[in-house]
C-alpha cells in the first residue's frame, strides 16, 4: 500500500499524516502517485496534485496548473486528481474568494493570543469564478476534483482513492444497485400513430412496430392486411399473424 510523494518541504506534513503509506522520492508531477488496476490486467497511473486554496486562485489566471496536468498527461499518466485544500467563503459583502487567516492581538489584560479573520485572496478573485473553475476542470478537462478543509481530510482523500483504483473498472459495482444506464439513443421525434398503434399488438412490441409501421405506413392499411400479409413480415409468424387481425378487426 504505497503512495509515493513529493519530498519538498511544503509536502512534509502530508507525507507525516499519511504515516507509513507514503514513500518520500522526487516526483516531476503533482504532490503524489501511485499505481491503479485496470481491465485486462492493465496498469492504471493515478497523479495528484494539492493545491492550498489561495494557491489555487493564482493558478486561475496563470494557467500553471493546466499546464502542470498537460505535462502529467504527456508523461503517461492516466488519471489526475486535484485536491483544493483549505475553508473559503464567499465574501459577504462583495463576493469575493476569502480564506482564513490567524492575526495577532493583545487582550486588554496586555496577553497576546490570535484570531481567526477571513481575508480575501491575492490577486482578487470572485468566488464564483473559483466555484466555476474547478466544475471547468471536473467537466471539460476530465480531472477529479475535491475539496478538503485541511491535511488530514486530503490524506484521508488520497487513501480513499488509492484503495478505490485497486479495484478493475469493471468491477466496480456499488453504482449499479441505484442507477441503470440509460438507453444509448433518445426518441427525439414522437413516434407514428402506426407505430404507436402497433407496439401495443399482441406479439409485437416496440422493437417490431417500427417493421410494421414502415410496412403498412398507416393505421387504415394495418386494419384492412389480411393475416397472410401480416406473416410476411419478419418476426411475425402465422399464430401471431391471425391473432392480430382478429385484435385489429374488434
Amino acid at each position: 500500500m504505497n503512495v509515493y510523494c513529493s519530498n519538498l518541504p511544503n509536502d512534509q506534513d502530508l507525507i507525516r499524516t499519511l504515516g507509513s503509506m507514503a514513500v518520500p522520492i522526487p516526483i516531476a508531477f503533482g504532490d503524489c502517485v501511485f499505481w491503479g488496476a485496470g481491465d485486462d490486467d492493465e496498469v492504471i497511473r493515478v497523479c495528484i496534485e494539492r493545491k492550498k486554496a489561495g494557491e489555487f486562485a493564482s493558478c486561475i489566471r496563470t494557467g500553471r496548473y493546466l499546464h502542470q496536468a498537460h505535462l502529467a498527461k504527456q508523461a503517461g499518466m492516466d488519471v489526475l486528481c486535484l485536491i483544493v485544500e483549505g475553508q473559503t467563503r464567499a465574501s459577504p459583502d462583495d463576493g469575493l474568494l476569502e480564506v482564513p487567516v490567524w492575526q495577532p492581538f493583545i487582550t486588554r489584560n496586555g496577553e497576546q493570543r490570535r484570531k481567526q479573520i477571513w481575508e480575501p485572496v491575492k490577486p482578487a478573485t470572485a468566488y464564483s469564478r473559483f466555484d466555476q473553475y474547478l466544475t471547468e476542470l471536473a467537466y471539460l478537462a476530465n480531472i477529479i476534483v475535491k475539496r478538503s478543509s485541511d491535511v488530514r481530510e486530503t490524506a484521508s482523500i488520497i487513501k480513499a482513492l488509492w484503495d478505490n483504483f485497486q479495484t478493475p473498472p469493471g468491477k466496480h459495482v456499488s453504482l449499479r444497485y441505484i442507477y441503470s444506464q440509460p438507453p444509448p439513443r433518445v426518441q427525439l421525434v414522437r413516434p407514428s400513430l402506426a407505430r404507436r398503434v402497433a407496439s401495443e399488438l399482441d406479439g409485437i412490441g416496440w422493437e417490431k412496430s417500427g417493421v410494421v409501421a414502415r410496412h403498412f405506413g398507416s393505421v387504415r392499411a394495418m386494419v384492412e392486411a389480411d393475416s397472410k400479409e401480416w406473416a410476411s413480415l419478419d418476426g411475425i409468424g402465422k399464430r401471431t399473424a391471425e391473432s392480430i387481425v382478429r385484435e385489429l378487426g374488434q
